[in-house]
């Protein structure tokens, strides 16, 4: 089973996204802030990673990505935006990202998780690439 790492600070949605992971047959880990989800993305058992671009904290936003594609640089990374335009989605683009607008349905996010990190490949030891 894959696990997948929810980074947010609405802990509403890390619940729905926990459930959703679940239901899906992916194993989910938790972190309500940047500096916890850095600290979850170094274990080397996390495939995917989905976090949310606009947090409060030490660690949020575009500088949250850049330091998450620093730690995991073959690491599948999707983020949720409720504000999918401006000059922190363009930088993000450009570090490889995928995105996702919120509010988001299961079938979005399902199908995104199963192009990212396919249930049969997830086991593998080998770095997943983003096309």
């Amino acid at each position: 089973m894959a696990t997948v790492l929810a980074i947010d600070d609405e802990l509403a949605i890390l619940k729905y996204l926990k459930m959703i992971l679940a239901e899906l047959g992916y194993d989910a880990r938790i972190a309500c802030n940047g500096l916890d989800g850095c600290n979850e993305a170094k274990n080397p058992d996390v495939k995917l990673i989905i976090s949310d671009l606009n947090m409060a904290g030490e660690i949020s936003g575009i500088n949250l990505v850049k330091k998450l594609r620093a730690l995991r640089p073959d690491c599948p990374i999707i983020i949720l935006t409720g504000y999918p335009t401006g000059e922190r989605l363009k930088e993000a683009e450009e570090l490889n990202v995928e995105f996702l607008t919120k509010p988001f349905e299961m079938p979005f996010l399902a199908t995104l998780l199963k192009r990212l990190l396919p249930l049969d490949a997830a086991s593998d030891s080998k770095p997943i690439a983003l096309k």
